[in-house]
């Protein structure tokens, strides 16, 4: 009897009792912005962040992991959670919800694509750069951008062109389009929403790849925007996010810078001048003005 009693009781302890040995989870937020995360569709899990995620998450063996894609205004809400992490993000953003990692990577300037046979296009010619400021002064022609600034958070889309955005609002000559995937499509152009809009090289490049679209569009540099914004890392302010931070700052070697421009080149392939300027920087330790958080 008290052999039983003891097995029963054995029995009970250890179902009651945590396993000592479970891992800690990690939610890892996503969201719909290709080429960085691609969650449906001939490249679902093809975007350079989607494989820059998986290699990071390779190397940290004693977390449990999960995915989840998340909108902005959701993820706002989930740093309290104390177990969500982004792999990249901004500088700069819910500064009293999230600690960072050391910075491994940045974004490039923004550009704007137009019709290559749109007015807009034969006013610029062959040129291959132009200013905003001046388009937005001197002409009538409609540019789409997406909200300035999302409604989970005071910082801006699109940091060094809000300046000369903003007053442009309400005037017909700035349209802010609001979706669920934080980016803008040239459908917009082809329906004559808007005459050019806001992007960034690596972004529109991906849709016309992965929509499999003929490149009827012209893309143009911006006197504005020069600078490439550093990108980090970024967890929930709390005893594990702090861990979860402490250890991929160990991870940011040059095996991960290789990694992560590797990743981006695959969907930016003649962007030679991003990989010199991100070498540079992070290979070769070169100091650069143009690098900013």
């Amino acid at each position: 009897m008290n052999k039983l009693f003891l097995i029963c009781f054995l029995c009970a302890f250890y179902l009651v009792t945590p396993n000592a040995s479970a891992k800690e989870k990690i939610t890892w937020a996503k969201w719909e912005l290709t080429p960085e995360y691609i969650g449906h569709g001939e490249y679902k899990d093809q975007g350079y962040l989607d494989k820059f995620l998986a290699y990071v998450q390779s190397q940290l063996t004693e977390y449990e992991h999960e995915n989840q894609f998340q909108t902005a205004s959701r993820l706002e809400r989930s740093w309290s959670n104390g177990n969500t992490c982004t792999v990249h993000l901004w500088l700069g953003f819910w500064s009293d919800k999230i600690v960072y990692s050391k910075p491994y990577g940045f974004t490039p300037p923004f550009g704007i694509v137009t019709k290559v046979d749109s007015p807009l296009a034969n006013k610029l010619n062959n040129k291959h750069h132009t200013s905003l400021k001046d388009l937005l002064k001197n002409t009538s022609f409609k540019l789409g951008t997406l909200p300035l600034t999302p409604s989970s958070s005071n910082n801006s889309r699109y940091p060094p062109l809000h300046s000369t955005l903003e007053p442009h609002l309400n005037t017909g000559k700035v349209i802010e389009f609001r979706n669920n995937r934080n980016e803008l499509s040239v459908k917009l152009l082809d329906y004559g929403r808007a005459d050019y809009i806001v992007r960034l090289r690596i972004a529109h490049l991906s849709e016309l790849k992965i929509g499999k679209l003929n490149n009827e569009y012209k893309y143009y540099s911006l006197a504005e925007d020069t600078n490439y914004k550093l990108v980090a890392a970024a967890c929930s302010n709390s005893v594990l996010g702090k861990a979860v931070v402490k250890e991929i700052n160990t991870l940011i070697n040059e095996n991960l810078y290789k990694h992560y421009i590797e990743y981006r080149q695959e969907w930016d392939v003649e962007n030679t001048v991003f990989e010199e300027v991100y070498n540079d920087y992070f290979l070769n330790h070169k100091a650069n003005s143009n690098i900013t958080e």
